[in-house]
């Protein structure tokens, strides 16, 4: 019996020095395939603080807005998984050994060191770039307040025939209901967005796919949703008459949002007071901060067409489904002129590609392997 013990804990012992050497070898390995991405969020990081030292308001500037809720939707994105996975073994792979099979597929191909440590490290800096993304937001009109709306109400209805793009969806998408699906969809981006955020994070099946996403993803909050925003700062149509003087040309549209949620719920009227009290007051806080023009809820929208084309057809068509409700939300709940989506789609495409370059370049030299041999590489 001595001997049997001795030896159950002489294995175990080499278990634990061959995890702790794996784990080290895996988190050496992800801050090396990460270090782009870490260097690219650690700059826009001492940019915001630099520019926010620079026009004097350094105290809206806050880089811990988000863990409490990124550790509260990684917890439901960790229990969704593994229930979804729990009946995909036990109705469609139907093994001999349930249980077993369970614990081993999971403990080999799921909680391994690889995907854990990714997963930490996006998990570590995402919700503080994503909180110094919100700051900066924040402190946009500071920097250039918003001076385009009338222009780029004008170039929508050029590019239109005369009309405002509302009023062409009006005579078929003016009923509450519809309205009241449109704003649901809308409000849940947010969700998709982590959802799809946290699946690449902890995917391993296509590693450059993977990347592209992640820097793609950063970069569009960069060069989109701050530097462009900045340029052509904007608030959008649903404030579009408390900064551009004369008439309203969308009232009648704010006004009818108001009467549609006399009968059913629209959660953008609560939301996009809710914006407005916040920029009012100059209150940091979570979804808070104004800008239209580009509209970075189309951009990420079509970031996962494009994520999903190369996936398979049926994620392309849904993702394409739900892009397609965002930019025509956009406009028919007020958020953004026409012209936002438009720049938006062309730029994600431009800065896709780009990032499509640089990544088939590092992949080339091996720094990205297409798939591991556990995951085989979906098509």
């Amino acid at each position: 019996m001595k001997r049997v013990i001795a030896l159950l804990f002489t294995r175990k012992e080499a278990f634990d020095r061959l995890w702790s050497y794996n784990l080290k070898i895996e988190v050496l390995n992800t801050l090396r395939t990460h270090a782009l991405l870490t260097c690219i969020i650690f700059i826009y990081l001492a940019a915001c603080v630099i520019i926010a030292r620079i026009y004097g308001v350094t105290d809206e500037i806050s880089l811990f807005l988000y863990f409490k809720n990124v550790c509260i939707l990684g917890f439901w994105c960790f229990l969704f998984f593994f229930i979804g996975h729990f009946f995909y073994v036990k109705f469609f792979v139907k093994p001999d050994n349930f249980k077993e099979f369970l614990i081993n597929d999971l403990q080999t191909n799921y909680l391994n060191a690889e995907r854990l440590c990714n997963l930490l490290l996006i998990g570590l800096l995402l919700p503080v770039f994503m909180s110094a993304f919100t700051s900066y937001k924040i402190i946009l009109p500071a920097i250039h307040p918003f001076s385009w709306d009338y222009s780029f109400a004008k170039l929508d209805a050029f590019i239109h025939g005369g009309k405002q793009p509302w009023q062409l969806l009006q005579p078929v998408l003016g009923h509450p209901l519809f309205t009241s699906i449109l704003s649901l969809f809308y409000n849940l981006w947010f969700f998709v967005m982590y959802g799809v955020l946290f699946w690449q994070a902890f995917s391993l099946r296509d590693k450059p796919l993977r990347m592209q996403f992640l820097l793609t993803f950063v970069l569009l909050w960069i060069f989109i949703g701050s530097i462009t925003a900045t340029v052509f700062s904007s608030a959008g149509p649903c404030y579009y008459g408390r900064f551009v003087k004369g008439e309203d040309i969308f009232r009648p549209l704010i006004d009818y949002l108001y009467s549609a949620r006399e009968f059913f719920p629209v959660l953008t009227i609560d939301t996009q007071e809710l914006l407005w009290r916040a920029y009012d007051g100059r209150e940091t806080g979570l979804v808070k901060g104004i800008s239209a023009m580009p509209s970075m809820h189309v951009s990420i929208a079509f970031l996962f067409v494009l994520v999903g084309r190369r996936i398979n057809r049926f994620a392309c068509i849904i993702f394409s489904t739900f892009a397609g409700i965002i930019i025509i939300g956009c406009i028919h709940l007020g958020w953004h002129y026409a012209i936002d989506g438009y720049v938006a789609i062309i730029m994600t495409l431009i800065i896709w590609w780009t990032v499509g370059l640089i990544v088939k370049r590092n992949s080339s030299s091996g720094e990205y392997d297409k798939n591991t041999s556990e995951y085989p590489a979906s098509q």
